[in-house]
């Protein structure tokens, strides 16, 4: 029968400290269980995708680049024709960091009006193909001023 007063039955509380096993700390059942669940399920997004509008830490006078690919290498596997690599242009970021393909803003609407209807991002050889002046950069270098139209 329920119980008319409300609460829980004598000597329960939801509310005591739980230490779930192989935790430090304990939680408070409902509210640190509800928040530790909702951190669980949240994915953390990408830094950087295909169609975000950057900027160069580094540029005097900033401009807005384009993500236009991100190839999954790190600065020390991209080679340039002389044979160096991002990371000797780029001595001050790690080896590790990832490579981000960026285009001016202003000449990537000339080559390509339609690129923010694009979802995907473009490959190095089209890019080549058509043209299209690119540069890699050390991610770490770079700061997303605007999200992509691919973000939700």
């Amino acid at each position: 029968m329920p119980r008319k007063g409300g609460g829980p039955p004598d000597g329960r509380t939801d509310e005591e400290q739980w230490q779930p096993p192989g935790r430090e700390e304990p939680l408070q059942r409902s509210l640190d269980m509800a928040l530790e669940l909702e951190l669980d399920d949240e994915e953390e997004d990408p830094e950087f995708i295909y169609g975000d509008i950057v900027h160069d830490t580094e540029a005097d006078e900033p401009i807005a680049l384009v993500v236009v690919n991100i190839p999954g290498l790190e600065l020390d596997e991209w080679e340039f024709e002389d044979g160096d690599t991002l990371a000797d242009k780029t001595p001050k970021y790690p080896d590790d960091d990832e490579v981000i393909v960026v285009t001016p803003l202003d000449v990537l609407e000339e080559y390509m009006p339609r690129w923010d209807k694009r979802e995907a991002a473009i490959p190095l050889e089209e890019l080549v193909d058509e043209e299209i002046p690119f540069a890699p950069f050390p991610s770490l270098q770079l700061v997303r001023v605007q999200d992509s139209h691919l973000r939700d």
